[in-house]
């Protein structure tokens, strides 16, 4: 808890900004979605493989439009890209060469990756990934300069007031993250804490936990007695033939999509639960509303088919 009062002090009370568009995308024609509307805030092109498995079903199972704000062009993964330079024939792991080619490539990826989940928009926000560090005065403190944080707040805010979001998630955030995970769930819950309250989206931060990991005790706000989660996601819920198939499989596909990230790969088969904690806005209502979320994730999306053991036609 005070991690987020601390991560929270960096913003200021109030972003009053005009609004600013960053490159959106169109992914899928989910212009009149029947479920939830849906928009996840990340710092880099591959985050959102932390929200794969509940971005899959709800796009595909509750007919949710989720979009997606990615801040950075995710230049600073070129360390990492040595199998990739054969397949896009380039030498991304030279600085100067991979700073210059990733974003690009990024984008292309992120799209794929898109489009495995059932995304409705990509919008790029095109900021630098300037380096890996744990510091958040780096991207946030009062001489930051990486990125251009009046953009980032014009355009969560213009994305926010556009869209009227039931939800928002991000990466949960704390002390041991990278500070561009910490920075851009800190701007999207102040973009999410500027609008008004019988308005204001649910926002929701994700931690990706393995099968030898605990499940998270669920706790409440002791002063409120409101349940803030874990509210959990699991990639293991079973269907198809014999119960063979999860969730796991959109991860795998969704790390798979960003080849330049040779790290990212060895993720492969790794998560089994996505659990997520309300943040920022602590309120009944949002917890209410997650609470819900969450029970029609659990149903099952899938019907088993039978199998059909008629003979092969005659062959004339």
């Amino acid at each position: 808890m005070r991690f987020l009062a601390l991560l929270l002090s960096f913003l200021p009370l109030c972003a009053c900004v005009a609004p600013q568009d960053g490159t959106h995308v169109d992914i899928t024609s989910r212009r009149n979605p029947r479920g939830p509307r849906v928009l996840a805030v990340t710092a880099h092109p591959d985050d959102e493989a932390a929200m794969a498995g509940a971005l899959y079903k709800l796009s595909t199972f509750l007919n949710a439009a989720c979009d997606l704000v990615v801040v950075t062009n995710g230049e600073g993964g070129y360390k990492y890209s040595t199998l990739a330079e054969q397949l896009y024939g380039v030498e991304l792991t030279d600085e100067a060469e991979g700073r210059a080619r990733l974003p690009a490539i990024r984008r292309a990826e992120l799209r794929e990756s898109a489009r495995i989940l059932g995304l409705r928009s990509v919008i790029f926000l095109g900021e630098k990934d300037h380096r890996y560090t744990t510091d958040v005065n780096e991207v946030l403190g009062p001489e930051a300069n990486v990125w251009d944080l009046v953009h980032v707040r014009s355009a969560l805010a213009a994305q926010l007031e556009l869209e009227r979001y039931d939800f928002v998630l991000a990466l949960a955030p704390n002390e041991g993250t990278h500070a561009h995970h910490k920075a851009a769930t800190a701007l999207a819950a102040e973009a999410v804490l500027a609008q008004p309250p019988e308005d204001r989206p649910a926002m929701l931060v994700v931690s990706v936990r393995s099968e030898a990991e605990p499940v998270t005790a669920a706790y409440a706000l002791e002063e409120l007695g409101v349940p803030i989660g874990p509210f959990v996601f699991d990639r293991r819920q079973r269907f198809g033939l014999d119960g063979k198939l999860d969730y796991r499989i959109i991860s795998n596909w969704v790390i798979a999509a960003h080849k330049s990230q040779g790290t990212m790969q060895l993720l492969v088969n790794r998560g089994d639960r996505e659990e997520y904690l309300l943040f920022g806005d602590r309120s009944l209502g949002a917890s209410k509303r997650a609470q819900a979320l969450f029970e029609l994730l659990a149903k099952p999306q899938f019907t088993d088919k039978p199998v059909g053991t008629a003979e092969p036609a005659d062959q004339p």
